[in-house]
């Protein structure tokens, strides 16, 4: 109880302040350790700060320049609060400082060099690490930042300390490390070169790109692999139509033979008018990987996905509609799954109320998922109320499998800078063990800074 009162004094009292600066820098080396006998490459990039505490991230960079040879750099800090942080400052390469963590209590700060370079002329060296290499075809099935889920082959990402180069929008990366004694010299190396973006046509409509790149060991090392590969993409732009298509290839060296490897991804879309448009996605990997010397674990995909959305304004209403109709795993029988889902949302009263329903319905697992939520917008709140998860179960019997309703209503106009609201969720009422339970109710206010 006695930490709980002073997290919220600490709390109370960090919100007013701010950083009072703090500064940092970022090294490279290349060298050797004749009594060590290791060699290559080092990235190191530390920071030191005076500060108080704030909740937002501050950014620093020095950049300004008379001269065509200079170097620039660039950082951010931050501190939060957290329920098992201890003080602390972290970069990409290592965390420096620990200061007692009873005394931190519930705050956790960070640091982190973003960028530093050394320019000459049109060239640009990055000295934090060797980089990425080019990875092109993780593009079919994005998370809700945009990032893929999938993403099974690339080039090499700061695999060993290095740097990097650039010019005119050309780029590539190297780095290297190594040791040796009286029976071997160990080595780990990897590179990778990009072109920029070419553009073609009349009106550039068209565009490609491509990279290789190139990593290799002789020794045990966790995550690596000896591999070489090129990575490729192209795409055409029109009023009415785009499309994508990009490969990544790559020779791989598992379990002592040379397998071949690839990832591709390929999309189009045609705009039909201002309120609707229709696409298709495609998505395959092959990947072999040796686990030991005998034994293999590999991984095969296809997907495909044809997909349409359209929205109708008539008299103050709107109707949008967007589906699709999936198949992934094509080519693997006992995962392959077929999916058609469909989505309403129908706004009515001038955009005060909306209802949306939506059905998604696995054909080989036979489950039909439903939901439904009426959300009523006025001027001082917001009100809903839902249906989620109705799921039913085809197979020799039918069987309803889930039912979650809510209701909440939430208000930012009753506490200036503040929302309040109020939820009721209920249980999964189809469940045997829950049905006699009626939900949890909670009441919450939230201020963001």
């Amino acid at each position: 109880m006695k930490k709980g009162i002073i997290v919220l004094l600490i709390a109370v009292l960090v919100s007013g302040f701010a950083f009072a600066g703090f500064t940092g820098n970022a090294k490279i080396t290349l060298g050797t350790d004749l009594d060590a006998k290791t060699f290559g490459f080092g990235n190191w990039a530390t920071g030191k700060y005076t500060f108080s505490f704030t909740y937002d991230t501050l950014a620093a960079a020095k950049d300004a320049h008379e001269t065509d040879l200079w170097a620039e750099i660039a950082a951010e800090g931050s501190v939060k609060l957290s329920s098992t942080a201890q003080l602390a400052a972290d970069s990409d390469v290592h965390a420096v400082a620990n200061p007692s963590a009873e005394a931190a209590g519930a705050i956790k700060a960070t640091f982190k060099i973003t960028k530093a370079n050394i320019h000459v002329k049109d060239f640009t060296f990055g000295i934090l690490n060797m980089g990425k290499g080019p990875n092109y075809a993780a593009s079919y099935y994005v998370d809700d930042d945009g990032n893929p889920i999938y993403n099974v082959l690339g080039g090499p990402v700061r695999f060993v300390p290095g740097f990097t180069v650039s010019y005119k929008d050309y780029n590539a990366g190297f780095g290297i490390k190594g040791s040796w004694n009286d029976e071997k010299v160990s080595i780990a190396t990897a590179g990778w070169v990009e072109t920029k973006a070419f553009k073609f046509g009349e009106n550039e409509e068209i565009s490609a790109q491509a990279g290789a790149y190139a990593q290799y060991y002789n020794t045990d090392l966790v995550g690596g692999r000896k591999f070489a590969g090129v990575a490729l993409k192209g795409g055409y732009a029109a009023e009415k139509l785009t499309a994508n298509a990009a490969a990544d290839l790559q020779i791989i060296r598992a379990g002592g033979e040379n397998v071949f490897a690839f990832e591709a991804s390929a999309d189009a879309t045609y705009t039909i008018n201002e309120n609707g448009k229709a696409g298709v996605n495609v998505y395959s990997v092959y990947d072999k990987v040796a686990l030991v010397p005998t034994t293999y674990s590999e991984k095969v995909k296809l997907d495909a996905k044809l997909w349409a959305e359209y929205k109708f304004d008539f008299n103050g209403t709107t109707l949008a509609t967007t589906g699709y109709v999936e198949v992934r795993d094509a080519l693997l029988e006992a995962k392959r799954e077929i999916s058609v889902y469909a989505k309403e949302t129908l706004t009515v009263m001038d955009g005060k109320l909306a209802l949306e329903f939506s059905e998604l319905y696995k054909i080989v697992a036979k489950t039909l998922k439903l939901t439904a939520k009426a959300t009523y917008t006025a001027d001082k709140f917001v009100a809903w109320a839902a249906i989620k998860d109705i799921t039913f179960a085809f197979s020799d019997s039918f069987a309803i499998t889930a039912l979650k309703p809510e209701l909440g209503i939430k208000s930012t106009k009753v506490i200036e800078n503040a929302e309040v609201g109020l939820v009721w969720t209920g249980a999964n009422f189809v469940k045997t063990e829950d049905a006699k339970k009626v939900g949890s109710i909670e009441a919450y206010a939230k201020i963001a800074f």
